[in-house]
């Protein structure tokens, strides 16, 4: 026997009788593709791991960073599982051992494959794929130690490896489906075709709200035409707010359904990362037990100064500070951010360059972060090959549920001159902070129109925003319709003035009986509990004609803004005015939409991200319309910002 394991000829000889005698007893074992591939299969290759040869192979596919990829494997193998007097086991792929992948050379270990959790799996690698088994212990290039006498194997695995097109999970699930009534013996078919279920059932209920919430957009839209310039009826209003509600739960179950979507891909991620998490140290342990055997050394020092271990952020990435020293050198510094080295290109700047060993390196990188738990991972090794590893948990937070919003967008004034777009401007605030900032629907209050009376808006900001909102909790308000202002001496502002906000049916000739005066509305700040307050203002007062300010007895004043400051008076208040207090707020016709709102809504979007850490505070909002507005109305509209909060007051999320 021992003339056979020494002797290459005879070792492939019977790997070839045994995939005869095997292979035929186990008939169906490869998918059926057809020819051509159906579309949604982009690559398909099948390769035989046989045994006798623990070893990776490269099975000639490469894999595309987040190319959605299935590797499955039939067959079994009987190997020797002891030393010295042999006791035969039978493995079959689904117990997860030994059958192993990787993606390109310098990975180590990539994960065990079995079916239901690291088949089908996104890649987060760009490399060659390699398959093999694994016996004994990895040696330090990567490569399992394989003694003479597990030489003794016998058997195959048969393995399908499928690179999907698209993310269609339904047109998957349908294809898998198909296969196993072909394969119905293959387990890693039937393993694969319930997981894709699932995912397929999220897509199915995902398409089934996409469309309704079309249809009831429709349905608005044709109510909306119907009524025209003429105010709706009772019954016509109550049935736009129906169908309003209804568009607002069905984009909340949306965001929802993508949420769940989101987090069983994490949990799928689980296992594939514990186990490559598992395999990496065993590999650094053995360097250390063979680099100690040299003699007492020490590992490098390293020291982590941000971010803190624990800490809680809704920013879509951290910052990762500290320095690594070693008195002989250090000759490799990984990062990993759940359990994936980041790139070169992640970590540029705090590489070790080919061929130098410095004493001493400062890292200072930007880590992008996932929802939920970050593991981030430091490795440091030194010329000795000794290493310090150090691990830190870093939570990203959905948008926190106590965010309270009034929208308020006015059109089709009775007794005053219409505007063309502030319910266009209110509506694409409140689809920012319900779809793209995932606030509730059931905290944002959307009045337009005739809902924006007078009784309405002291009900909704004086009552029930005073009754939600708590001290701990963020509230937006936005307005965007008329303002104006009438003479009174007794105004605090030096100009002789009060400044209103018109709402529906606001009489011009009587300001003081049916418009809401700066001076109420700054005392209904003071009723709101929340120490974290934003009015944004898309009104102007200055009388002059066009935009959205109205004239009241021919009145053109010097204006002075020191009713911004009363607004943002007190703790934790911050005023945003779409312009300065003479100046007028500009709707445009082929912008579709008030200038302000415009550029406030694209860069809330993620332009206005200048540091790029995910999340847009008041201060960059204020900056990006600063910048843009102006540009857009030849320097003759210029947004306003009074007041202040302690730390960053964050008004947007980049989706």
């Amino acid at each position: 026997m021992q003339r056979y394991k020494s002797n290459p000829f005879w070792l492939l000889c019977f790997c070839f009788l045994t995939f005869l005698l095997l292979g035929c007893s186990q008939s169906n074992i490869r998918i059926d593709t057809g020819k051509p591939l159906p579309p949604v299969i982009k690559t398909y290759k099948h390769v035989m791991i046989y045994a006798g040869i623990p070893k990776m192979r490269s099975t000639g596919v490469y894999l595309k960073k987040n190319d959605s990829v299935s590797i499955l494997a039939t067959g079994k193998m009987d190997y020797c599982a002891t030393y010295g007097t042999c006791k035969w086991r039978k493995v079959t792929p689904d117990l997860g051992w030994p059958l192993i992948a990787r993606v390109g050379k310098d990975n180590v270990y990539f994960r065990p494959i079995w079916p239901g959790s690291n088949s089908g799996v996104i890649s987060h690698r760009e490399g060659e794929l390699y398959l093999g088994y694994r016996q004994g212990r990895l040696k330090y290039n990567g490569e399992p130690y394989m003694p003479e006498w597990y030489t003794n194997d016998a058997g195959f695995f048969s393995v399908d490896i499928v690179i999907w097109a698209n993310d269609d999970y339904i047109q998957i699930a349908d294809f898998l489906e198909d296969q196993v009534a072909k394969n119905p013996k293959n387990k890693a078919l039937q393993d694969e075709l319930e997981r894709f279920n699932v995912f397929k059932e999220y897509q199915v209920a995902e398409l089934e709200a996409k469309k309704q919430a079309e249809r009831t957009k429709q349905e608005i839209s044709d109510l909306q035409q119907q009524t025209g310039s003429r105010p709706a009826s009772a019954a016509e209003r109550r049935q736009i707010q129906d169908l309003q509600a209804k568009l607002a739960s069905l984009q909340a179950t949306l965001a929802e359904l993508e949420q769940m979507k989101k987090q069983l891909q994490q949990e799928q991620q689980k296992s594939e990362q514990l186990s490559q998490q598992l395999a990496e140290k065993e590999e650094r342990e053995q360097q250390l037990i063979s680099k100690l055997s040299e003699g007492v050394k020490s590992p490098p020092v390293l020291l982590i100064a941000a971010p803190q271990p624990g800490v809680q952020t809704e920013a879509k990435s951290v910052r990762l500070s500290g320095v690594v020293q070693d008195d002989n050198g250090l000759q490799r510094l990984d990062i990993y951010l759940n359990n994936r080295k980041l790139s070169a290109a992640e970590t540029r700047g705090i590489r070790i360059a080919a061929g130098s060993y410095p004493r001493r390196l400062a890292i200072e990188q930007r880590i992008g972060l996932a929802k939920g738990a970050n593991t981030i991972k430091v490795l440091a090794t030194d010329t000795d090959g000794l290493f310090v590893e150090k691990t830190i948990t870093v939570h990203r937070i959905a948008r926190r549920r106590n965010l309270w919003a009034v929208v308020v967008g006015i059109d089709n004034y009775p007794n005053i001159r219409p505007l063309k777009y502030a319910v266009a401007d209110a509506r694409s605030f409140y689809d920012l902070l319900v779809t793209v900032n995932q606030v509730p629907a059931e905290n944002v209050y959307l009045l337009l129109n005739e809902q924006a009376t007078l009784q309405a808006l002291r009900s909704t900001l004086g009552t029930k925003l005073k009754n939600k909102a708590g001290s701990d909790d963020m509230v937006i308000i936005y307005f965007a319709g008329h303002g104006a202002t009438e003479r009174d001496v007794m105004s605090p502002d030096g100009d002789g003035l009060e400044k209103y906000l018109l709402p529906y049916g606001a009489d011009p000739d009587d300001l003081y009986a049916s418009a809401l005066p700066m001076r109420e509305v700054a005392h209904i700040f003071h009723r709101i509990r929340s120490e974290r307050l934003v009015f944004v203002a898309d009104a102007c007062y200055s009388g002059a004609s066009g935009g959205r300010t109205v004239s009241t007895g021919g009145l053109r004043a010097n204006i002075s803004d020191r009713f911004l400051e009363r607004l943002a008076g007190g703790k934790g208040k911050v005023i945003i005015s779409a312009s300065s207090a003479n100046e007028v707020s500009v709707e445009k016709d082929e912008l579709g939409h008030g200038v302000f709102t415009y550029y406030l809504v694209a860069g809330l979007k993620g332009p206005a991200d200048t540091d790029k850490d995910g999340v847009i505070t008041v201060d960059e909002a204020y900056r990006y319309v600063s910048k843009m507005v102006p540009a857009a109305t030849g320097q003759e509209q210029h947004p306003v910002k009074k007041g202040s909060v302690e730390g960053q007051l964050v008004i947007g999320v980049v989706p």
